[in-house]
Order: C-alpha cells, then sequence, then structure tokens
C-alpha cells in the first residue's frame, strides 16, 4: 500500500469513526523511520465540527506486513489506555482497528504529543544538557512506578501472560534465543556464549511480578526542554515480570555510547539504581541485576539480528533498519564481550 493509498483510506476510516464531523482530511504527512515493529506516521487531521474547523495531531502506528519485533497492536493499546492518566506519563488512544480492510494490517491511533524531543542524543548538548540529570532521575522514578503499579488497578489483569516468579528468566532468554534461531544469516558466537554464560548461570526467582515495560531505554521517551518526560513510548513488548528486567534492559551501554558511566547520557549508573530502589521498594541485588544487563544485550542482538535478515532481504529498506542490523549488531556483540570479561 503506497503512502497515497493509505491516507485514502485513512480519511475513510475517520469518516467512519467521527460519523458527527464533516469534511475529513488529511494534512501534512510525516513518516516516522527507525520502528523495529510498526509503520509510523505523524498527520495532521483537519475536519468540520459545528460549523468549525479542527486540526489536531496525532500518531498512527501499523504493523508491518513483516515486522522485526513480533508483537500485536493490541499490547500497546492496552498500555496506553491502562496508564492514560496516572503518574506514567503516555498519549492519549483513540482508535485501534484489527480488520485489514482499511490499512492492510492492523493499527492504531494516539494523540501527538507535541513540543518535546525523544532523541538521547540531545542529552549532550545545549540546552538539553542542562537538565539531563532531571530527566534520568525522572526516568527512573516512573520506571520504578511502572514496577508498582498493580495490573488489576489500571485494566491489566487477564491481558498478559501470567508467569512464575522462578520462570521470568527462562522464559524470556527461551524466546529471544529462539528468535536469533530463526533470523540469523551468519553465525554469532559471541551471542552464543553469553547465552550459554546465562544458562549456567541464572538469577534468583523475581521479588514479585510485575508489569515490565519491555523496551524501557533513552530513546522511548518524550521529553521537553524544563526537563519534564511527557510521554513513555513504544510499549509493544509490554510483560509481567522480573522487576530488574526493565532495570537491566535500561542500561544498555548502547544507548550512551561516549559516556558509558551514564545510562542514555543521562545520570551515572549508580545513581540511577539507588532512585529505582528507593521509588520502588525493590533491591536490586548487584549480581542479578548483572544477569538482567547482560541478557539485555542479548535480546538486543537477538533484534539486531532481525534487522539484518529483514533489510538484507528486501522487506524492510528502512536505512535506520540497515544500520540497527549492521553498527548495532557489531557494537552489542562488544558490549557483550566488555561484560563477560567484568566476570572472568
Amino acid at each position: 500500500m503506497t503512502e497515497e493509498e493509505m491516507v485514502e483510506q485513512f480519511k475513510g476510516y475517520v469518516s467512519e469513526k467521527m460519523s458527527d464531523v464533516k469534511d475529513v482530511d488529511i494534512g501534512l504527512v510525516n513518516p516516522i523511520f527507525g520502528g523495529a515493529s510498526r509503520q509510523t506516521y505523524s498527520l495532521e487531521l483537519k475536519y468540520v465540527m459545528q460549523g468549525k474547523p479542527v486540526s489536531e495531531q496525532v500518531i498512527l502506528r501499523r504493523e508491518f506486513e513483516s515486522g522485526i519485533v513480533e508483537t500485536s497492536v493490541n499490547t500497546e493499546f492496552d498500555a496506553y489506555r491502562a496508564f492514560y492518566e496516572t503518574d506514567v506519563p503516555v498519549p492519549r488512544v483513540m482508535w485501534i482497528e484489527k480488520d485489514p480492510k482499511w490499512l492492510g494490517t492492523p493499527f492504531y491511533v494516539m494523540e501527538e504529543i507535541i513540543g518535546c524531543e525523544d532523541k538521547h542524543m540531545l542529552m549532550t548538548v545545549p540546552p538539553f544538557d542542562e537538565v539531563r540529570e532531571k530527566v534520568g532521575e525522572t526516568f527512573f522514578r516512573i520506571m520504578a512506578t511502572i514496577a508498582t503499579t498493580d495490573p488489576a488497578k489500571v485494566g491489566l489483569e487477564g491481558k498478559l501472560e501470567p508467569v512464575a516468579p522462578d520462570a521470568c528468566w527462562k522464559r524470556e532468554l527461551d524466546y529471544w534465543e529462539a528468535d536469533a534461531d530463526k533470523n540469523e544469516i551468519e553465525p554469532h558466537p559471541v551471542f552464543r556464549a553469553a547465552v550459554r554464560w546465562l544458562r549456567r548461570t541464572p538469577p534468583p526467582p523475581a521479588q514479585k511480578i510485575v508489569i515490565v515495560h519491555g523496551d524501557m531505554r533513552a530513546g522511548n521517551f518524550l521529553f521537553n526542554r524544563k526537563g519534564e518526560i511527557r510521554g513513555i513510548l513504544d510499549w509493544e513488548m509490554m510483560h509481567l515480570g522480573d522487576p530488574l528486567e526493565d532495570l537491566g534492559w535500561s542500561m544498555n551501554r548502547l544507548w550512551s555510547s561516549s559516556e558509558q558511566e551514564k545510562v542514555g547520557f543521562m545520570i551515572p549508573r549508580e545513581q540511577g539504581v539507588k532512585i529505582w530502589e528507593e521509588a520502588s521498594g525493590f533491591k536490586a541485588d548487584r549480581e542479578a541485576l548483572y544477569w538482567w544487563e547482560l541478557f539485555a544485550s542479548v535480546k538486543s542482538i537477538a533484534i539486531w539480528v532481525s534487522m539484518n535478515k529483514v533489510y538484507a532481504s528486501g522487506q524492510n529498506t528502512d536505512p535506520i533498519v540497515g544500520y540497527g542490523g549492521i553498527w548495532a549488531n557489531d557494537f552489542q556483540r562488544r558490549i557483550i564481550l566488555s561484560q563477560m570479561r567484568e566476570k572472568s
């Protein structure tokens, strides 16, 4: 489906959903590149309501026909709806559509939060370098809030697969190793060595089964010049699991390449861990956290391997996908070697 066809189909969809408005039109269309599991657009939605012209910015997230991370739009939609108007800032969702007759694959629509940035590299330059500590502190507090949210109280009870405290690590490791098995087009001996170590040295059972964002990191939230976090994004891998999983994932050194001592160019690692511990009430045993950090590198490699496959096969020609499959893949291997040297 071309972009022009998609816009025309989406206009028809909005007209059906908003039957009380007239003259539905789509203004500026901006593709947002780099997503591993969704085709994303920023759209100017225009219509006439009660004789007055209205214009609002919305985000359309559509499943790829051949995605890199196999997830359902249901999970994201459920997450945004669950956390809207809570202490975890998220955009307001508007519609979810599973019928492929409209855009070929399922999609959902949400409001666009404007006046914000998501590029974590901006933390190193003015004016954001002056507020990056504030952003970092808020980031870890929000992560703690997610981990201490009762799924039943936000409408997620029964929507996420249950898991036993002593099975969290194995379920995740099994899944991502199998994903790499399915997608690798060349050997990855460093990845395999890390998987063997993780299986030989499992972490203790989870302190509690909690909501895990699944991709809680720099680059997946919106922040402004005041140092406020206005939106936590990319919930497609949300699940129930160990609270240390999100903490370990957030510390992937890939997202702070030139400032390895900091998390996402924001604040020092230990400072972030202490904020998370104080805000959540959980303890971050450093040996267990190391396991989840190494697992984060393994999971990342599995994702980069998938990117490499779909880019090499021509299924997804987004240059960011190619970049991830090549550069990020290589860098992540180097990170794993560094992590494993720390234990040798």
